[in-house]
């Protein structure tokens, strides 16, 4: 490899250690996690999760705060996010050995976040019916366009302006692709304003177990039916 090329090597031995993708998975959720929760997620020794850490944190793909006694890993690094969702629809899935893990599976596929974004069965069925009523059109560029319907939508029903989020750092928009559906939910900044509004507004919650999972609430699920005509089983 040529020296002045960037070194991808650091991202390849990341995906080829099972360990080192189940802890950014349990990272995935943009949540700060301890060291002792992290290793437990993924089944291996603290000082293992330890060495990985510190892997990811001089690659700057993830950051460390701390409160009080207890340290709390973040990931920052959304490319990482959204490469694990790109490969996952291509891994094979491993076999299922208890009951529980299939209700998790099940659970993951239905609803849950992709870094900070919603995904999974619900997410891609919010996304088509944000395209069904026109708020916002696919492009070319894989991104999405909002129409000036959509903005005011945005705008009236969940007080988010999508002028400024536009105007934000990161890409306004993208068509990510959903490992479990094989199809396209709606990323970027605007996704991310999004699924920070319905925690604000109690229309989401974190599952219990996993804080990637995501449930509906009876607020969301009205929200849901109002106002994109979606009907979302209990």
């Amino acid at each position: 490899m040529t020296k002045d090329l960037p070194d991808i090597t650091t991202i390849a031995k990341a995906l080829t250690v099972p360990a080192k993708v189940q802890l950014l998975d349990q990272l995935m959720d943009r949540r700060g996690h301890t060291l002792l929760e992290l290793a437990h997620a993924a089944g291996i020794e603290p000082q293992t999760a330890s060495y990985h850490l510190r892997e990811f944190l001089t690659a700057g793909w993830v950051r460390r705060e701390q409160q009080g006694r207890f340290h709390y890993f973040f990931l920052v690094n959304a490319d990482v996010a959204r490469l694990i969702e790109q490969f996952s629809p291509s891994a094979p899935q491993p076999p299922v050995k208890k009951l529980s893990q299939t209700r998790s599976t099940e659970q993951m596929r239905l609803f849950r976040s992709c870094y900070d974004h919603m995904a999974g069965r619900t997410g891609v069925a919010i996304t088509d019916a944000f395209v069904a009523h026109h708020w916002i059109v696919p492009d070319q560029d894989k991104t999405y366009q909002v129409t000036p319907t959509g903005h005011q939508f945005f705008l009236k029903m969940l007080s988010i302006d999508s002028t400024v989020v536009a105007q934000k750092k990161r890409q306004f928009t993208t068509q990510c692709v959903d490992w479990s559906e094989r199809r396209h939910h709606l990323g970027g900044a605007l996704g991310s304003a999004l699924l920070q509004t319905f925690e604000a507004r109690d229309y989401v919650e974190r599952g219990p177990q996993s804080k990637r999972v995501l449930v509906l609430t009876d607020a969301g699920r009205d929200f849901l039916r109002e106002h994109l005509d979606m009907r979302v089983a209990e």
